[in-house]
């Protein structure tokens, strides 16, 4: 063969003659790919020469090459099996063979495995060794954390949830240790952390993933190990689920759990309390009662009850129970005394009275229980009927998030009833009171005149009676120096009023009924703790009498009054005392009727129904109380028979 021969024909074309690839590896790099050598391997010449050879080979592979070329480099030829490429890439023989000079690696590729042959290869293969592209974007897709860590303790993989549930970027999650991402005080309970992986059992664990700014969210972690077959390694491969929101409605449904078993002993504190009163009708037992029963329930761990001292900014104790320290009056008008004090001032607001709640107890000075560190929060609940606050309920609890909108709820409806107790009890000692004190108020002309709310009539109203009914009170006038039935029409034309009926009509005088929409004259002193006497409306302006106990605190009533009513001014308070007998005494026929049967005589009485002639019909009266006359002519005979009965039946006497 001449020289010119052998020059025409050159290393290039030789290699480009072989039936199988051809490649040049010079150092790390590929100087040189046969066409066919790209086309086994599933790429362009261009994407391959002046490349690393790993660019040939899935990551997953890499590290066998490099053995396999060690090996080549260390005794000059290595022979065996390989796969290059992705999805679409094939299974070869792999030849390497090893130059003495400038570390120089011939690579031959031929194909061993046919197309039908790599259709049927194992699709969980082809999806995780073979194309973690494809496998990346597939797990990128699932909302939880997918990772594999190896043997090593390093992540071989991990998708796009990781990343973005921590904050850290991919370059620096592959720079970062798995125990990077878990609480130290956690790593006992995460596979892999504090073993050998390969020793791993398959589990559940529920642990904190720590995010870049140190945040720690809950996670559920689901793993497994696995062994790879041809290089024997280790890897565990889990997912972490976020677990934040379940955790949340577990509290949730664990916190309203709580919150209805505390309902529903609050709602047996209610129904014992409801029934002690209706048994009793005492204050005193009632209120000692009530902290007993709370504190014995374990809904609490103390309560109090302080009562306001007539003529007096201070509350006295009543009743209490769990507490040691000096609880027995309490000042409400100094505002140095701590944080306990404070709630129970804004629990008895008289402008918003309400529920209030205490969640720092260690500014509490006054408090001592019998138990150290006992109380997280306090409440304190006003005890009140209508506008007036006669007490204040303490109640204090161990509980954590206690005192919920629904407790708080209850316990307003605790306290109101505790406080028409009181009030009943205040009204009681009215009733039965041989002294006491008068007040007498007076108002001129104007638009908010407290009776008749500025009804411009020429002649003088006068109250005879009120009964308090389902719609407001009922007032019974009399009408001097005018036209019954243009008073009635003037009074009507009023906002305040809901109705009017002439039961007597004289040419200037007669009987009005009057039916006034809360809040009236005799709703705000009631209120108070009073009862209306008198009033009386003329062309000048109007004058009312109330009547109090003895021991009241006048400057309250008067300050309710004034509040309703701006433009009235107290004239005179006397002390008067009261003829005995005009003065009902307990137990008579009168207490036992019902309640119903009471008012229904009592308006028919004022109306005039007894009259004869009738001044008012059985459908009048029925009208006045919004009732079917059936039903009224029902309580009518039973209360005149039990009242008949008492005085005539021959075997009570």
């Amino acid at each position: 063969m001449t020289d010119e021969c052998k020059l025409s024909v050159s290393w290039q074309d030789l290699a480009r003659s072989v039936s199988g690839g051809v490649g040049i590896q010079q150092g790390e790099h590929l100087v040189y790919v046969s066409p066919r050598f790209a086309e086994i391997a599933g790429m362009e010449p261009e994407e391959l020469e002046d490349y690393p050879w790993k660019v040939v080979f899935e990551p997953r592979r890499i590290e066998k090459i490099q053995a396999a070329l060690d090996t080549a480099l260390a005794g000059g030829r290595w022979q065996g099996e390989a796969r290059v490429g992705g999805i679409d890439g094939s299974h070869v023989e792999l030849t390497l063979s090893s130059l003495d000079e400038d570390d120089i690696v011939v690579w031959s590729l031929s194909e061993t495995s046919s197309a039908e042959e790599i259709e049927q290869a194992d699709s969980e293969t082809l999806l995780l060794a073979e194309s973690p592209r494809l496998a990346r974007t597939v797990l990128s897709t699932i909302d939880d954390v997918v990772y594999v860590i190896g043997d090593d303790g390093r992540f071989w993989f991990w998708n796009e949830c990781l990343a973005e549930t921590t904050g850290y970027t991919y370059e620096e999650i592959g720079e970062m240790n798995p125990r990077d991402f878990i609480p130290e005080d956690q790593y006992e309970y995460v596979p892999g952390l504090m073993q050998s992986i390969g020793g791993i059992d398959d589990r559940r664990v529920r642990v904190d993933i720590l995010t870049a700014e140190g945040e720690r969210i809950p996670h559920e972690f689901d793993g497994t190990t696995f062994e790879d077959p041809e290089t024997g390694r280790s890897f565990r491969c889990g997912i972490a689920r976020d677990i934040s929101k379940r955790l949340e409605r577990e509290q949730k449904i664990r916190r309203q759990r709580d919150e209805l078993a505390t309902l529903n002993r609050l709602n047996t504190l209610l129904f014992e309390t409801t029934q002690e009163v209706i048994r009793t009708g005492n204050e005193g037992p009632i209120m000692q009662i009530l902290c007993e029963h709370a504190v014995e329930s374990d809904i609490y761990r103390c309560a109090w009850v302080g009562q306001r001292e007539r003529g007096a900014v201070r509350f006295t104790c009543v009743a209490s129970e769990g507490f040691e320290g000096d609880c027995e009056t309490i000042q409400t008008d100094e505002m140095t005394n701590g944080g306990g004090y404070e709630i129970i001032r804004e629990a008895i607001n008289t402008d918003n009275p309400k529920v209030s709640i205490c969640r720092d107890p260690s500014t509490v000075q006054w408090l001592e229980t019998e138990h150290e560190d006992d109380i997280e929060s306090l409440a304190a609940v006003p005890l009140g009927h209508g506008d007036t606050v006669y007490g204040c309920l303490v109640l204090g609890t161990k509980r954590p998030n206690a005192f919920s909108s629904r407790e708080q709820t209850a316990l307003a409806v605790l306290g109101h009833m505790l406080g028409t107790v009181l009030h009943a009890a205040r009204t009681q000692e009215l009733v039965s009171a041989t002294s006491v004190v008068e007040l007498e108020f007076e108002a001129t002309h104007g638009e908010h005149l407290p009776l008749f709310f500025g009804s411009d009539i020429d002649g003088t109203l006068s109250l005879e009676g009120s009964v308090p009914g389902s719609e407001g009170w009922i007032l019974y006038l009399s009408v001097e120096g005018v036209d019954p039935a243009s008073a009635a029409d003037a009074l009507r034309a009023t906002t305040a009023v809901e109705r009017t009926r002439v039961i007597t009509d004289g040419s200037t005088s007669g009987r009005l009924e009057v039916v006034f929409s809360p809040p009236s004259l005799p709703d705000v002193v009631s209120a108070a703790g009073a009862t209306l006497q008198e009033a009386t409306l003329t062309p000048d302006g109007a004058r009312f009498v109330v009547e109090a106990p003895t021991d009241s605190d006048i400057s309250h009533i008067v300050d309710h009054i004034n509040e309703k009513y701006p433009e009235v001014d107290l004239l005179a308070t006397r002390k008067r005392d009261r003829d005995p007998a005009m003065i009902p005494q307990p137990g008579s026929i009168l207490d036992e009727l019902t309640p119903r049967q009471r008012e229904v005589l009592e308006v028919a009485y004022r109306a005039g129904y007894f009259d004869w002639p009738r001044e008012s019909t059985a459908e009048e009266v029925a009208d006045a109380l919004k009732l079917a006359r059936p039903t009224v002519h029902a309580h009518l005979r039973k209360g005149v028979l039990r009242i008949l009965s008492e005085h005539l039946d021959i075997n009570k006497q």
